[in-house]
Protein backbone atom coordinates (compact mmCIF):
# COMPACT_ATOMS: atom_id res chain seq x y z
CA UNK A 1 0.00 0.00 0.00
CA UNK A 2 3.02 2.39 1.08
CA UNK A 3 4.27 1.59 -2.39
CA UNK A 4 1.11 2.07 -4.34
CA UNK A 5 1.24 5.84 -2.57
CA UNK A 6 4.25 6.68 -3.22
CA UNK A 7 3.85 5.73 -6.95
CA UNK A 8 1.00 7.92 -7.10
CA UNK A 9 2.78 10.87 -5.46
CA UNK A 10 5.94 10.41 -7.42
CA UNK A 11 3.85 10.62 -10.39
CA UNK A 12 2.15 14.03 -9.28
CA UNK A 13 5.37 15.22 -8.64
CA UNK A 14 6.79 14.09 -12.31
CA UNK A 15 4.14 16.35 -13.88
CA UNK A 16 4.89 18.89 -11.64
CA UNK A 17 8.82 18.49 -12.65
CA UNK A 18 7.80 18.35 -16.48
CA UNK A 19 5.75 21.52 -15.97
CA UNK A 20 8.61 23.56 -14.67
CA UNK A 21 10.97 22.14 -16.68
CA UNK A 22 8.67 23.25 -19.85
CA UNK A 23 7.72 26.61 -17.79
CA UNK A 24 11.75 27.77 -17.86
CA UNK A 25 12.45 27.11 -21.21
CA UNK A 26 9.43 28.78 -22.40
CA UNK A 27 10.66 31.51 -19.99
CA UNK A 28 14.08 31.35 -21.83
CA UNK A 29 12.61 31.69 -25.20
CA UNK A 30 10.82 34.57 -24.06
CA UNK A 31 14.15 36.14 -22.60
CA UNK A 32 15.59 35.71 -25.64
CA UNK A 33 13.25 38.26 -27.57
CA UNK A 34 14.69 40.49 -24.66
CA UNK A 35 13.16 43.91 -24.50
CA UNK A 36 11.94 43.79 -28.30
CA UNK A 37 8.10 43.06 -27.34
CA UNK A 38 8.38 45.92 -24.85
CA UNK A 39 9.50 48.29 -27.44
CA UNK A 40 7.40 47.54 -30.11
CA UNK A 41 4.37 47.93 -27.62
CA UNK A 42 5.86 51.10 -26.32
CA UNK A 43 6.53 52.63 -30.01
CA UNK A 44 3.16 51.77 -31.33
CA UNK A 45 1.82 53.70 -28.57
CA UNK A 46 4.19 56.29 -28.85
CA UNK A 47 3.09 56.86 -32.32
CA UNK A 48 -0.47 56.27 -31.90
CA UNK A 49 -0.18 59.82 -29.73
CA UNK A 50 2.17 61.67 -31.80
CA UNK A 51 -0.42 60.80 -34.84
CA UNK A 52 -3.56 62.32 -32.67
CA UNK A 53 -1.30 65.54 -32.42
CA UNK A 54 -0.81 65.77 -35.99
CA UNK A 55 -4.31 65.43 -36.47
CA UNK A 56 -5.06 68.36 -33.86
CA UNK A 57 -1.97 70.33 -35.03
CA UNK A 58 -3.46 69.97 -38.48
CA UNK A 59 -7.32 70.67 -37.79
CA UNK A 60 -5.69 73.82 -35.96
CA UNK A 61 -4.06 74.61 -39.08
CA UNK A 62 -7.23 74.25 -41.50
CA UNK A 63 -9.34 76.52 -38.82
CA UNK A 64 -6.39 79.33 -38.06
CA UNK A 65 -6.33 79.45 -42.29
CA UNK A 66 -9.57 79.97 -42.43
CA UNK A 67 -10.28 82.36 -39.65
CA UNK A 68 -7.38 84.48 -41.57
CA UNK A 69 -8.70 83.86 -44.87
CA UNK A 70 -12.52 85.62 -43.51
CA UNK A 71 -10.51 88.35 -41.21
CA UNK A 72 -8.83 89.45 -44.71
CA UNK A 73 -12.26 89.74 -47.04
CA UNK A 74 -13.37 91.57 -43.83
CA UNK A 75 -10.95 93.77 -44.17
CA UNK A 76 -11.08 94.29 -47.82
CA UNK A 77 -14.97 94.72 -48.17
CA UNK A 78 -15.02 97.27 -45.42
CA UNK A 79 -12.33 99.36 -47.17
CA UNK A 80 -14.60 98.62 -50.53
CA UNK A 81 -17.45 100.32 -48.23
CA UNK A 82 -14.96 102.67 -46.73
CA UNK A 83 -14.75 104.39 -50.13
CA UNK A 84 -18.51 104.16 -50.90
CA UNK A 85 -19.38 105.95 -48.04
CA UNK A 86 -16.64 108.81 -48.37
CA UNK A 87 -18.05 109.35 -51.99
CA UNK A 88 -21.37 109.44 -50.77
CA UNK A 89 -20.39 111.91 -47.71
CA UNK A 90 -19.44 114.57 -50.53
CA UNK A 91 -22.57 114.10 -52.01
CA UNK A 92 -25.39 114.00 -48.51
CA UNK A 93 -27.85 117.08 -48.64
CA UNK A 94 -28.34 117.04 -44.96
CA UNK A 95 -27.21 116.29 -41.48
CA UNK A 96 -28.88 113.56 -40.79
CA UNK A 97 -27.68 110.91 -43.66
CA UNK A 98 -24.20 112.98 -43.07
CA UNK A 99 -24.57 111.79 -38.95
CA UNK A 100 -25.29 108.40 -40.05
CA UNK A 101 -22.77 107.77 -43.07
CA UNK A 102 -20.22 109.38 -40.19
CA UNK A 103 -21.29 106.35 -37.64
CA UNK A 104 -21.01 103.66 -40.67
CA UNK A 105 -16.92 105.49 -41.69
CA UNK A 106 -16.19 105.08 -37.93
CA UNK A 107 -17.18 101.49 -37.43
CA UNK A 108 -15.84 100.34 -40.74
CA UNK A 109 -12.24 101.94 -39.85
CA UNK A 110 -12.88 100.46 -36.50
CA UNK A 111 -13.61 96.77 -38.11
CA UNK A 112 -10.31 97.15 -40.21
CA UNK A 113 -8.21 97.81 -37.42
CA UNK A 114 -9.64 94.98 -35.37
CA UNK A 115 -9.09 92.62 -38.40
CA UNK A 116 -5.70 93.80 -39.03
CA UNK A 117 -4.55 93.18 -35.45
CA UNK A 118 -6.85 89.52 -35.77
CA UNK A 119 -4.70 88.85 -39.08
CA UNK A 120 -1.14 89.35 -37.76
CA UNK A 121 -2.11 86.83 -34.42
CA UNK A 122 -3.37 84.55 -36.55
CA UNK A 123 -0.13 84.46 -38.96
CA UNK A 124 1.83 84.09 -35.81
CA UNK A 125 -0.20 80.90 -34.29
CA UNK A 126 -0.37 79.29 -38.35
CA UNK A 127 3.41 79.98 -38.19
CA UNK A 128 4.03 78.60 -34.61
CA UNK A 129 1.10 75.74 -35.17
CA UNK A 130 3.02 74.76 -38.85
CA UNK A 131 6.44 74.59 -36.55
CA UNK A 132 5.11 72.26 -34.57
CA UNK A 133 3.59 70.00 -37.12
CA UNK A 134 6.52 69.81 -39.01
CA UNK A 135 8.32 68.73 -35.53
CA UNK A 136 5.86 66.29 -34.83
CA UNK A 137 5.41 64.82 -38.27
CA UNK A 138 9.14 64.47 -38.22
CA UNK A 139 9.53 62.03 -34.96
CA UNK A 140 6.34 60.23 -35.98
CA UNK A 141 8.56 59.50 -39.22
CA UNK A 142 11.37 58.61 -37.20
CA UNK A 143 9.40 56.78 -34.66
CA UNK A 144 8.18 55.18 -37.76
CA UNK A 145 11.22 53.85 -38.80
CA UNK A 146 12.59 52.60 -35.64
CA UNK A 147 9.20 50.39 -35.44
CA UNK A 148 9.85 49.12 -38.76
CA UNK A 149 13.15 48.08 -37.60
CA UNK A 150 12.42 46.65 -34.04
CA UNK A 151 9.43 44.16 -35.66
CA UNK A 152 11.23 42.85 -38.04
CA UNK A 153 14.09 42.02 -35.50
CA UNK A 154 11.28 41.03 -33.50
CA UNK A 155 9.35 38.55 -36.39
CA UNK A 156 13.12 37.10 -36.71
CA UNK A 157 13.41 36.33 -33.26
CA UNK A 158 10.08 34.91 -33.16
CA UNK A 159 10.36 33.15 -36.58
CA UNK A 160 13.83 31.13 -34.57
CA UNK A 161 11.57 30.19 -31.64
CA UNK A 162 8.24 29.61 -33.27
CA UNK A 163 8.45 25.74 -33.67
CA UNK A 164 9.97 25.29 -30.05
CA UNK A 165 7.75 27.44 -28.44
CA UNK A 166 4.09 26.04 -30.19
CA UNK A 167 5.59 22.58 -29.31
CA UNK A 168 6.28 23.08 -26.05
CA UNK A 169 3.22 25.35 -25.30
CA UNK A 170 1.53 22.05 -26.77
CA UNK A 171 3.07 19.82 -24.11
CA UNK A 172 2.11 22.12 -21.34
CA UNK A 173 -1.59 22.39 -22.38
CA UNK A 174 -1.74 18.22 -22.22
CA UNK A 175 0.35 18.16 -18.91
CA UNK A 176 -1.99 21.22 -17.03
CA UNK A 177 -5.00 19.08 -18.24
CA UNK A 178 -3.85 15.73 -17.02
CA UNK A 179 -2.42 17.84 -13.11
CA UNK A 180 -4.66 18.24 -10.33
CA UNK A 181 -6.10 21.51 -10.39
CA UNK A 182 -5.83 22.50 -7.31
CA UNK A 183 -1.73 21.72 -7.29
CA UNK A 184 -1.45 23.42 -10.57
CA UNK A 185 -3.23 26.05 -8.89
CA UNK A 186 -0.46 26.18 -5.78
CA UNK A 187 2.07 25.45 -8.63
CA UNK A 188 1.30 28.69 -10.68
CA UNK A 189 1.36 30.47 -7.28
CA UNK A 190 4.79 29.52 -5.89
CA UNK A 191 6.14 29.45 -9.42
CA UNK A 192 5.23 33.30 -10.42
CA UNK A 193 6.18 34.09 -6.53
CA UNK A 194 9.76 32.61 -6.10
CA UNK A 195 11.80 33.09 -8.84
CA UNK A 196 10.10 30.68 -11.62
CA UNK A 197 11.26 27.70 -8.88
CA UNK A 198 8.12 25.95 -7.66
CA UNK A 199 9.73 22.49 -7.18
CA UNK A 200 12.65 21.55 -6.03
CA UNK A 201 14.37 18.47 -4.13
CA UNK A 202 15.07 17.57 -0.83
CA UNK A 203 17.23 14.63 -0.64
CA UNK A 204 20.01 16.46 1.30
CA UNK A 205 18.00 17.23 4.28
CA UNK A 206 17.31 20.67 3.11
CA UNK A 207 15.21 22.81 0.68
CA UNK A 208 16.88 23.10 -2.82
CA UNK A 209 15.13 25.92 -3.36
CA UNK A 210 16.10 28.13 -0.16
CA UNK A 211 18.09 25.86 1.45
CA UNK A 212 16.76 25.77 4.80
CA UNK A 213 17.57 22.41 6.81
CA UNK A 214 14.29 20.45 7.57
CA UNK A 215 13.13 19.43 10.56
CA UNK A 216 13.47 15.76 10.82
CA UNK A 217 9.43 15.37 10.96
CA UNK A 218 9.55 17.27 7.28
CA UNK A 219 12.16 14.58 5.92
CA UNK A 220 9.81 11.54 7.25
CA UNK A 221 6.48 13.14 6.00
CA UNK A 222 8.33 13.59 2.49
CA UNK A 223 9.53 10.06 2.19
CA UNK A 224 5.93 8.82 3.52
CA UNK A 225 4.96 10.76 0.84
CA UNK A 226 1.24 10.57 1.83
CA UNK A 227 0.56 14.52 0.54
CA UNK A 228 2.01 17.31 -1.39
CA UNK A 229 5.10 18.55 0.97
CA UNK A 230 6.43 22.62 1.34
CA UNK A 231 9.00 24.42 2.79
CA UNK A 232 7.97 26.27 6.11
CA UNK A 233 10.25 28.68 4.90
CA UNK A 234 9.69 29.28 1.23
CA UNK A 235 6.66 27.19 0.69
CA UNK A 236 8.03 25.47 -2.22
CA UNK A 237 6.91 21.93 -3.11
CA UNK A 238 9.27 19.53 -2.00
CA UNK A 239 10.08 16.04 -2.91
CA UNK A 240 12.79 13.10 -2.53
CA UNK A 241 13.75 11.24 -5.05
CA UNK A 242 13.96 7.46 -4.13
CA UNK A 243 17.06 6.14 -5.88
CA UNK A 244 17.79 2.84 -6.95
CA UNK A 245 19.95 0.83 -4.93
CA UNK A 246 23.38 -0.21 -7.04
Amino acid sequence: MQNKSLEKMQEKIKKLIELQNIDSKLTSIEKSKGNLPYIVNELKQEIESINADVSELEKNKDDLENALKEAKTTIESSRIMLEKYKVQRNMVTNNKEYEALIKEIEFRESLVIEEELKTRELADNIQKNNSELEVKVKISSEKSMMLKEKQTQLEEKLAETYEEQKSLEEKRKNLVAKTDKHLYNLYVRIYGSKGQIAVVPANEGHCGGCFTVLPSQKLSELKRAESIVQCDACSRILYYEVKDAD
